[in-house]
């Protein structure tokens, strides 16, 4: 609110400028679109791209509305999601640890080869036809460092965090290991269990995949690709709600 204080002409002009930049340059846009994807696949829909850009454009403003005029629920509806990253985050790890240390017992007529036996995967394998140009690579960094951006979350609203140093000293560090480690597993079980190419033309889909080759055409490619969409519009809210409090509104 201070900037509003700060340039009071033209009108609104702060808040326009900060909408722009939350909408336009935040991660916030990407878990848009991968909601917008997830709730398609769920539902069996071959949606057009506007299609796509519609529902992720109608996630967004949805819950501008719901935290600029009802902020109480705007944060229930936000903590009662984060329990379901939780849950997704655990059933991911678990996964991973089914695939990689302990084999594959679901459809095997629809999944790779358990660890230890022969397959097409290799090494070398995995890169031939990569594409190396320079914005490809930058929008993967990209994309890895987004996927640890929760961690600056926090600084948002330290304001609002009970014995904040304590809290960053040991919290943050755990939260690192433990991100990488679950990021490690389902990366790996993805190798284990998806033939390459489909992992190279998924795009942001490579986890409903995943889900659908060890648990079934219903609980695997209607249940966790619905949750991992419920989970990216959390993600939308949190980082909108942080975001907010960060710019001081």
């Amino acid at each position: 609110m201070y900037l509003e204080y700060t340039y009071p002409r033209p009108r609104f002009l702060a808040s326009s400028l900060i909408t722009a930049q939350v909408v336009l340059l935040g991660f916030t846009a990407s878990n848009c679109i991968i909601f917008s994807k997830y709730a398609f696949f769920a539902f069996s829909i071959q949606p057009t791209e506007l299609q796509h850009k519609v529902l992720a454009v109608g996630l967004l403003t949805a819950i501008t509305i719901v935290h600029g005029c009802f902020l109480k629920t705007g944060i229930f509806i936000q903590n009662v999601l984060g329990w379901v990253k939780i849950f997704l985050i655990a059933a991911m790890s678990l996964a991973g640890v089914w695939v990689v240390f302990l084999g594959l017992y679901g459809d095997t007529n629809n999944i790779s080869p358990v660890p230890g036996v022969a397959s097409s995967f290799s090494w070398n394998s995995m890169w031939e036809g990569s594409n190396w140009s320079w914005s490809l690579l930058s929008s993967a960094l990209f994309k890895v460092y987004y996927s640890y951006a929760g961690l600056s979350n926090v600084n948002n609203v330290l304001s609002e965090v009970h014995d904040p140093v304590k809290i960053v000293k040991t919290v943050c560090p755990t939260a690192l290991v433990t991100a990488g480690g679950l990021y490690f597993l389902a990366n790996l079980s993805y190798f284990l269990v998806i033939p390459l190419e489909e992992i190279k033309n998924s795009g942001e889909l490579v986890g409903a995949l995943l889900f659908e080759r060890l648990f079934g055409e219903h609980i695997g490619k209607i249940f966790f690709p619905l949750a991992i969409a419920i989970s990216a519009a959390g993600n939308v809210m949190v980082v909108t709600f942080g975001l907010v409090r960060f710019w001081g509104y």
